[in-house]
């Protein structure tokens, strides 16, 4: 009883923080599921087989080993749905395909958004890489297609972004009659794996290399303004194009058939969304099919990311699929502006907050329990009694104070203009790909990590050394002096009390991914907002993560010292926290800034090398801020900075090794 009154308040912010996330899932599952009138299930290794319609001796055998599954309630055997494959591009997951899974679903269509092979939960290891690994849509294709409620006739739909993209055009390849010809072989076995021709339209998104498909297969590319990595081509005149002028390009009117331009620069004017039909425009209403294949290009005013979170290309996906098998049965056209993933998404942004909202009454009560109650700060300690006043005079205090402001805003710009040499060069020096760190990307931002370490342990010490300093001489001259403290002293803490910090931190993690497997195993939702995302993982990646722990470790826990220390006397927390913040993310902010400031203005990058690097580092932006908040919570509240460090190196490497994917197999 004790403890309750104790945890009053505490346990009221959990259960509110509980009651949010509930509620936010449940709304995010409402929408998703289009009011509960779409099938939402999570599949993993799940297998059928058939026959190919009209020749009962060609056996159809699919499986899909990581997938979500959206099935409208029209849908059955006596009204079968036309199916779509979504998948999704390097180094994300299928989540990523949510937003044309429920905008499709709701239309009518039996969806499937999947993992490729190495990414997400399809952890097949096929020897390709996972760059340019294909596996999983052609086999996840022919599982739609056994399905008793997808339409056989009508041909299965694929699409994806990106590399996924890629995926879509060498599936296309892969279905067709002409497989055999560009290198694609029946492995031994005795079905035919190639060449069944099941597929009749591809959508590439983000995507701009087209090999081929089969007769009477409708494809359409989807691009950004300003593309990152794909689109370049040439002028009818021979000379040399930039994404944003790809409509005009030989490369966009040779995808649509178009011939019999001149050879000026001006003589192709392909319009973004018009549907070419044997090289013509021809005009359909949505909703309805257009008559025989057809070629199309839609370009939305956005960047590559952009794709996977745009009402416009939402439309864009939709569109197509309308325009490929018109409107499925029990349905009336929606047009495509009229959206609803977007609310999903705030719905699961809500939920993202809570549950990050949760770890602070968590924190909170488990100091509490007697077993970890001597990490609990005492109520003597003075955690404010050196911090520098901005208000006090004398040489040695303003000294203080312009170091201060110095010292931060020097790691800052820092941490932003040094991620090119390590993503560019340092990186895969510092941290290379190998068998027990299997992941390039995560190597890259681990060893940014490390070298923004270095130079806040350096600045820390140059800091230190000139208050020391000027202390010193300012008292031999009988001038006011301030108060100069070991700034290393927030990570004092006994061997005893060293390991129950560590092992609270893990209680806590793992508390936080309980809520979380718990809410996807009811809503079938994750927590997320674009590429910010927390969602379950598979366990045979958690040797992986501890592997990676102790490299983030090193940064989180320089960075925990540096929030400890960087605080005024007039400042109130919440200041200091909001300042601590801008100054660990602002740098990287800037740095992205810049690039896509210029790409935007002049459809050229900034730093054309870290075209996906920069694209990597976005979720690390509101990471570092929501490790400041976590770090200085944890400080107030123990009086050193191992909790909030060990918590942020192992919630955040979690997150960022779920989330990506990986060149050599899990061990």
């Amino acid at each position: 009883m004790n403890f309750l009154r104790k945890n009053k308040k505490a346990l009221i912010m959990l259960a509110i923080a509980l009651a949010v996330i509930l509620v936010s899932s449940f709304c995010a599952s409402m929408i998703q599921s289009d009011a509960f009138r779409v099938k939402v299930t999570d599949l993993r290794n799940e297998t059928n087989s058939g026959t190919l319609l009209g020749n009962d001796s060609v056996k159809v055998s699919g499986k899909v080993t990581s997938g979500i599954l959206f099935v409208p309630n029209t849908a059955t055997e006596e009204t079968p749905a036309p199916g779509i494959v979504l998948t999704h591009g390097y180094l994300n997951n299928r989540e990523l395909q949510l937003q044309n899974a429920i905008e499709l679903a709701r239309r009518g269509f039996v969806v499937i958004t999947i993992d490729r092979g190495q990414h997400g939960n399809n952890q097949n290891d096929i020897g390709t890489g996972s760059l340019m690994n294909t596996d999983g849509m052609y086999e996840s294709a022919k599982y739609l297609y056994n399905l008793p409620y997808v339409d056989k006739e009508a041909g299965i739909g694929i699409s994806g972004h990106s590399m996924g993209g890629y995926t879509t055009a060498a599936t296309l390849v892969m279905d067709s009659p002409y497989h055999a010809l560009l290198g694609y072989e029946n492995p031994e076995r005795g079905d035919p794996v190639y060449g069944l021709g099941i597929i009749s339209a591809g959508l590439m998104q983000g995507w701009s290399t087209f090999m081929t498909a089969g007769p009477g297969v409708s494809v359409g590319m989807l691009k950004a303004q300003d593309d990152e990595f794909f689109f370049v081509s040439k002028f009818a005149d021979g000379s040399d194009a930039i994404c944003r002028e790809f409509l005009h390009t030989v490369g966009a009117a040779s995808f649509v058939g178009l011939t019999g331009y001149g050879n000026t620069k001006d003589a192709i004017n392909i319009n973004s969304g018009d549907i070419y039909v044997n090289g013509s425009v021809v005009t359909v209403e949505q909703g309805t099919k257009v008559d025989g294949p057809f070629r199309v290009i839609y370009e939305a005013n956005e960047i590559h990311p952009l794709n996977h979170f745009s009402v416009e290309s939402a439309g864009y996906v939709t569109d197509f699929f309308y325009n490929a098998y018109g409107t499925p049965a029990g349905h009336s056209v929606i047009k495509s502006t009229s959206q609803t993933w977007w609310l999903k998404e705030t719905f699961s942004l809500i939920g993202l907050i809570a549950v990050f909202f949760m770890l602070f009454p968590l924190i909170s009560i488990l100091l509490s329990v007697p077993c970890f109650a001597s990490l609990a700060k005492s109520e003597e300690v003075d955690l404010d009694a050196d911090l520098l006043s901005f208000k006090k005079g004398g040489v040695a205090n303003i000294v203080r104070t312009v170091l201060f402001w110095l010292a931060a805003a020097g790691t800052m710009f820092f941490g932003g203009f040094i991620m090119h040499k390590v993503f560019t060069e340092w990186g895969s020096e510092l941290l290379p790909v190998t068998t027990l760190l299997p992941q390039n990307t995560t190597g890259n931002v681990a060893a940014w990590g490390i070298v923004s370490a270095i130079f806040g342990i350096a600045v820390l010490l140059f800091v230190w050394l000139v208050n020391s300093l000027v202390n010193y001489f300012a008292a031999k001259k009988g001038q006011e002096s301030v108060a100069v403290t070991n700034p290393f002293r927030p990570a004092i803490i006994s061997w005893a009390n060293l390991v129950k910090t560590v092992c609270l931190a893990f209680l806590v993690v793992a508390v936080f991914y309980v809520v979380t497997w718990i809410n996807w195993g009811i809503w079938t939702v994750d927590f997320r907002i674009w590429t910010l995302n927390v969602h379950p993982f598979r366990l045979n990646m958690l040797g992986t993560m501890l592997r990676y722990i102790p490299l983030f470790l090193i940064f989180y826990g320089v960075n925990a010292l540096a929030n400890a220390g960087m605080r005024a006397k007039e400042l109130p927390e919440w200041a200091s926290v909001a300042i601590n913040a801008a100054f660990n993310c602002v740098g990287v902010l800037l740095v992205v800034l810049i690039q896509y400031g210029t790409f935007r203005a002049t459809g050229v990058l900034w730093q054309a090398d870290m075209n996906l690097a920069y694209i990597v580092v976005f979720p690390l932006i509101p990471i570092l801020a929501i490790a400041t908040i976590i770090s200085r919570y944890t400080y107030k509240r123990t009086g050193n900075i191992w909790l909030g460090a060990l918590i942020n190196a192992i919630l955040f490497t979690i997150m960022t090794v779920a989330n990506t994917a990986h060149q050599y197999p899990y061990i």
